[in-house]
């Protein structure tokens, strides 16, 4: 089945504004032409110089400009104001063009486009600074979902893997943790029960993440820990393990086992990664609910 996506532009479709746009192209017209006009009927025909031709070009192209912001998709106010700016700047040319053509006293013409050149200017130079701050908080509204696991509100494993690189040549521990059993979870009580553990583990988690430890979830029930601070990674591990554990998921029983890798400054990230998640596997071939340390088959 073939597809045409649409390309009409909004002052084609009849909208408060798609009537305004249409106003202003027609208004355009109508005052170039009248300019025109008047100036072959009462003014020179030799006045229609280079002059001329350069305001006729910056009518031209402010009008293709406020044209084209009206496919901005935006409801913002500091739109609007660049609107009425470049429509300021449009009549400045326009008056300016009507002195050229001694359709106006020169100094009244100057005059009259300084006026509304003036605030024209101020309000564009808002509206630009508005726009920046708007397009900065939107850059980072997507930047922050693109890092964001939309179940848990835990970071991702795109963020999970910015993290890793930064862990490059640096001392730290990385884990693997996995809720024991959610398989049979999802099987015995249904996706929308485990999707509810996975949101209550995700809460609990966030809460024990700071600076020194960052927490992600790398992929359906498993989560990936990193501890930049290595001195106290057992106690944080077991602490993680616990403060899950202890909190009631409804009346579903909930456990972590967890597979521990001390990462050194010369190896790679990878390769704890792949120590941890050997170690998990361990922890779970020996009963689950544990800890296991990559280095050695015991508890924490």
């Amino acid at each position: 089945m073939n597809f045409k996506i649409s390309n009409k532009l909004v002052y084609e479709a009849e909208t408060p504004k798609g009537l305004l746009c249409r106003s202003i192209i027609i208004y355009v017209f109508i005052m170039t032409g009248s300019v025109l006009a008047l100036s072959l009927i009462f003014g020179n025909a030799d006045r229609l110089n280079f002059y001329f031709f350069i305001n006729s070009c910056t009518v031209s192209i402010l009008t293709w400009i406020i044209r084209k912001s009206f496919n901005i998709k935006s409801e913002e106010k500091h739109l609007a104001v660049f609107r009425i700016g470049l429509f300021f700047l449009l009549n400045s040319s326009l008056v300016s063009m009507a002195g050229g053509l001694a359709l106006l006293e020169r100094d009244v013409a100057s005059l009259v486009a300084a006026v509304l050149y003036i605030p024209a200017i101020l309000m564009i130079i808002y509206s630009f600074n508005r726009f920046i701050k708007y397009v900065n908080h939107n850059y980072q509204s997507v930047v922050s979902l693109s890092m964001t696991d939309e179940l848990t509100g835990l970071p991702n494993r795109r963020h999970l893997n910015s993290k890793l690189r930064e862990m490059e040549g640096r001392v730290g521990t990385i884990c693997i943790a996995d809720i024991d059993h959610f398989k049979k979870i999802n099987d015995t009580y249904g996706h929308e029960m485990g999707d509810k553990v996975l949101r209550n583990t995700g809460a609990i988690l966030s809460r024990l993440a700071n600076e020194g430890v960052f927490i992600s979830r790398s992929g359906g029930e498993e989560f990936a820990i990193i501890i930049f601070d290595s001195l106290n990674a057992g106690e944080t591990v077991r602490k993680i393990k616990t403060s899950v554990s202890e909190v009631c998921n409804s009346k579903i029983k909930v456990t972590l086992s967890v597979g521990v890798a001390t990462k050194q400054a010369a190896e790679s990230a990878d390769s704890a990664v792949t120590a941890a998640d050997e170690a998990l596997y361990r922890a779970k071939r020996a009963g689950r609910n544990r800890i296991v340390h990559a280095s050695k088959y015991s508890k924490l």
